[in-house]
């Protein structure tokens, strides 16, 4: 039965769809690691500062500890090869790749004890899977070979970061607001960030870099990190982490539509039936 978290999910998706060629854009006029440093450093401030503000029950040292340690891996290492994959394939594969995370996250919770996985589950992994396979198969960028290699292997091995810290967080750290959850995890992934980034951020001209660039620090930082993640959070301690992850089949087309739109790419009519396959994959879990 869907609730209201469900809708959460799908906005969710939607702004992380978004993303992906806002991302591409971004890294196209300066440096990658500065980009990423930045905004998630502007979206671990904003939380921290909003968790502070509005947040009655703060976790324990236990807890805090625990979050940021996850935050390192979640949103430190995990958003470095997130960003290398984009910056070194096409959006559409990048997205692509990086939505088989919801059948790495299944299979880690049912190995962590946190849920079988039912056979009309299984059956919906599987069709959106095929959708996804479907959308790959079919796309240009996949046929013409224009997708680098290094740039493939970064989205799938993004992939299984986010599938363990996701499995992780729901196993140890399932019982704290999702506002220090999102906020604490980002100001743990800001650390190693800023380390790496640093030569870059001070190698960048900021002072030259276009408004656009500043609006896509924004997107990337507030909404995309500092607001979806709140979702995310909420998702998990709600829904589950299979529940939420399958939700994930869904970013490859936001992501398509938006490249369609920004980077005019033409999705061809049997993307639009992996689309659907997609869809109804995700329904078959919730029924």
């Amino acid at each position: 039965m869907f609730v209201p978290t469900d809708l959460l999910m799908v906005l969710m998706v939607g702004i992380w769809g978004f993303n992906f060629p806002v991302v591409k854009y971004a890294t196209r006029l300066m440096p990658p690691l500065a980009f990423n440093a930045v905004r998630i450093t502007l979206a671990a401030i904003v939380l921290l500062a909003f968790a502070r503000a509005t947040v009655r029950a703060h976790p324990t040292r236990r807890q805090t500890l625990l979050l940021l340690a996850l935050g390192v891996l979640g949103n430190g290492i995990y958003q470095m090869v997130f960003v290398g994959s984009v910056v070194n394939t096409d959006v559409g594969v990048a997205a692509l790749l990086l939505a088989s995370s919801p059948a790495f996250i299944a299979l880690l919770s049912r190995f962590a004890g946190l849920g079988p996985i039912s056979p009309r589950c299984a059956i919906g992994i599987a069709l959106s899977l095929a959708g996804v396979a479907l959308i790959a198969l079919t796309s240009r960028t996949a046929i013409d070979g224009s997708s680098s290699l290094e740039g493939n292997l970064l989205a799938v091995l993004a992939a299984v970061i986010w599938a363990v810290y996701v499995v992780l967080q729901a196993k140890y750290v399932n019982d704290v607001d999702d506002t220090s959850v999102a906020a604490l995890t980002l100001a743990g992934g800001a650390v190693p960030l800023l380390l790496f980034g640093l030569p870059s951020m001070l190698a960048t001209h900021w002072a030259a870099l276009p408004a656009d660039v500043w609006l896509a620090i924004l997107y990337g930082g507030v909404i995309s990190l500092a607001i979806a993640s709140v979702f995310w959070y909420r998702g998990i301690r709600i829904l589950g982490a299979t529940r939420t992850g399958i939700y994930l089949h869904l970013e490859p087309v936001f992501a398509l539509v938006a490249a369609w739109i920004w980077m005019h790419e033409h999705p061809t009519a049997l993307q639009g039936v992996g689309a659907v396959t997609i869809l109804a994959g995700v329904t078959l879990t919730h029924t």
